[in-house]
């Protein structure tokens, strides 16, 4: 049987907290620096229009996209982001993509104490360096979502079972529970269910479920389904809604149904298996021998090497077998696919994996603090919807004041309703039907849609002025992009207009 794996050249300092502390901080820097540089992308433009609402309404428990209720995600998200606008004093980029941020460095202090519990010290924090330096891991801890925040559920609870397991009892078993819960409120049910499905292979083993079984047990779930019930509860019992505003219809139809039946998102069942190899980059060079090894030894492998091993591929099959499917739902299983390459790295003798990875973690952070600190800010100085925004906002204010603007998207993004943030709350189009309503029913609308839709909005605003968003790819910086997907904008030039400011 294995051992375990060598202690010899470790790659990381020998003092573990302040190893521990080093690491921390440079992923603090690279997580942090210049984030809230780039403009909102693609989903984060959802979460940031709903907790405009939320603070511009004073109601926090019925989320609003634009006109629409939109209970698709829970609340807690919102609140974590809103809870830092109002730490800061103002709802902007940096603010929404905070939580990420701290859930990303959760995430890390996570899997370098499984590493330790399981492994050692330095496998637990040749780990760590491993998630801090992967671009992809790095990339999501800076977006404001939910995925990262999912994810530090899932190996937050299993860092918890670790530290506990050899300690039965109601506060283990409650705090378990209550991290459980507070995942199903960041994303849905899939933090808990990934986390009990990782859990469960070493709660099996050596009747380490009948230590836990305990009369307690009976009673700690109960704090966890009051955090859990509650937002849902108090948003049920102040709407007007029926039933496609109930939050807890709307966890059963967005997790469970779409699982089994999906009406979205139907990636091929091989997703996963495309997208694993990059976000696990620039590690995903030694999945190929982490998997040889499990495959040609794996009943000499240690209980814990073993268990980090079947936890990724759980993950991965659970995923892999729901009907539902996006690329991104397989960030949970980084952590553990960190903790196997740290495991493998340290295994052998010598110092020749190590030496690799050591260069190797040193240029992905170098590569990771140009990226994010000098490409991004000068390519956003240039292009990208928070300029456009500021554009259209300053173009309109020739012609009206910018009180009197209403704001339609008409099948687009939702990023320019919260860079635009007018008066009245912007609306979300999806017929040219609709579309033709709110033109005669308010001359001062701008029209936000995308460059593929062009045709329709222009065959209707002939005489507005049209802006573009830019480009901030290096071939074509500040150029309007020619992409459908583009965002473009139509300002009707109003005859009635107020003397322009000077």
């Amino acid at each position: 049987m294995d051992s375990g794996p060598s202690s010899s050249g470790p790659v990381l300092p020998s003092q573990p907290r302040r190893s521990l502390g080093l690491l921390l901080g440079a992923s603090a820097v690279l997580l942090l620096l210049f984030l809230g540089s780039p403009s909102l992308w693609t989903h984060e433009g959802r979460w940031a229009v709903v907790c405009q609402e939320m603070m511009r309404s004073g109601d926090y428990f019925h989320p609003y996209l634009f006109d629409e209720e939109y209970f698709d995600k829970p609340l807690l998200s919102y609140w974590l982001m809103i809870g830092c606008a109002r730490i800061f004093g103002v709802l902007n980029e940096f603010t929404l993509r905070l939580p990420g941020v701290l859930a990303g460095l959760l995430a890390i202090f996570c899997t370098v104490r499984i590493g330790t519990r399981r492994f050692n010290p330095t496998v637990g924090l040749t780990a760590g360096w491993l998630l801090a330096t992967s671009f992809f891991f790095i990339y999501w801890s800076r977006q404001a979502c939910s995925d990262m925040l999912s994810l530090a559920a899932v190996i937050g609870a299993a860092a918890w079972y670790t530290e506990r397991r050899d300690r039965p009892g109601f506060v283990t078993s409650a705090m378990l529970f209550l991290i459980l819960a507070v995942g199903g409120l960041m994303k849905g049910l899939i933090a808990p269910v990934l986390a009990v499905l990782v859990i469960l292979p070493d709660f099996l083993q050596e009747g380490r479920w009948r230590r836990h079984l305990r009369p307690s047990l009976a009673l700690a779930w109960i704090p966890a389904a009051l955090v859990y019930l509650a937002p849902f509860l108090a948003a049920n019992s102040t709407s007007g809604g029926g039933y496609e505003s109930n939050g807890l219809v709307l966890v059963f139809k967005e997790n469970i149904l779409r699982y089994f039946k999906p009406f979205d998102h139907t990636a091929p069942f091989y997703v996963y298996a495309e997208y694993m190899p990059l976000y696990a980059v620039p590690w995903s060079l030694m999945l190929p021998f982490v998997l040889w090894r499990a495959v040609r030894r794996w009943r000499d492998l240690s209980r814990d090497s073993r268990w980090v091993l079947l936890a990724g591929l759980i993950i991965f099959l659970f995923l892999s077998l729901s009907g539902g499917r996006r690329n991104y739902y397989i960030l949970p299983i980084l952590p553990f696919v960190m903790l196997a390459a740290a495991d493998w790295i340290h295994h052998a003798p010598g110092l020749r994996r190590r030496r690799v990875a050591t260069w190797t973690a040193a240029f992905c952070a170098a590569g990771i603090l140009v990226w994010f600190g000098v490409a991004l800010p000068i390519a956003n100085r240039h292009g990208d919807t928070r300029l456009l925004g500021e554009e259209v906002r300053e173009a309109a204010e020739h012609y009206a004041p910018w009180p009197e603007w209403k704001v339609v998207l008409y099948d687009t993004k939702p990023q320019m309703g919260y860079y635009l943030n007018p008066s009245v709350r912007a609306r979300r189009l999806l017929t040219p039907e609709e579309l033709d309503a709110a033109l005669k029913e308010y001359p001062r609308t701008i029209v936000v849609t995308y460059a593929k839709r062009v045709d329709v909005v222009a065959a209707r605003m002939d005489n507005a002025e049209v802006l573009k968003e830019k480009s901030i790819l290096p071939g074509s910086f500040g150029k309007p992009k020619g992409a459908p997907e583009a965002q473009v904008v139509f300002i009707p030039r109003v005859k009635f207009a107020v003397t322009p400011r000077r």
